[in-house]
């Protein structure tokens, strides 16, 4: 399984890509949407010379580019990716919530209830 996490905090993209690697799972993380191969090109053609991620995980809060953003934008740009999650520390505003179960992304609270993300991440796997 490939993911991409993307997330500001260092913390949370080394304790989750340290986990995701424990899985034997492929992990690209960012600490910065703009800098994720995916927020730079202008359609969905994912990675050059790769397949696109199984999973996509953000952060909601980051400042230049938030989680709501990002996820607009991979609509906009069509991305084939279905499994989308986004990560907060904080309370999303009922509209942005709203906006995500359309899109069918699963949102989880920071701190992570890692049995919770663990089971949701294995559905994806079992479905890919």
């Amino acid at each position: 399984m490939k993911i991409v996490l993307i997330d500001d905090d260092p913390f949370v993209l080394l304790s989750l890509g340290n986990l995701f690697r424990r899985k034997r799972m492929e992990v690209l993380t960012y600490d910065n949407p703009r800098s994720c191969p995916l927020y730079q090109v202008p359609t969905c053609s994912c990675f050059p010379d790769s397949a696109c991620p199984d999973v996509i995980i953000t952060d909601y809060d980051m400042p230049e580019v938030n989680g709501v953003k990002f996820i607009e934008m991979l609509i906009t740009k069509k991305c084939k990716c279905k499994n989308v999650a986004l990560l907060s520390g904080k309370a999303i505003p009922d509209s942005d919530m709203k906006r995500f179960a359309e899109y069918g992304t699963r949102t989880f609270t920071k701190p992570l209830d890692y049995t919770e993300f663990e089971t949701w991440l294995m559905l994806r796997e079992s479905s890919i």
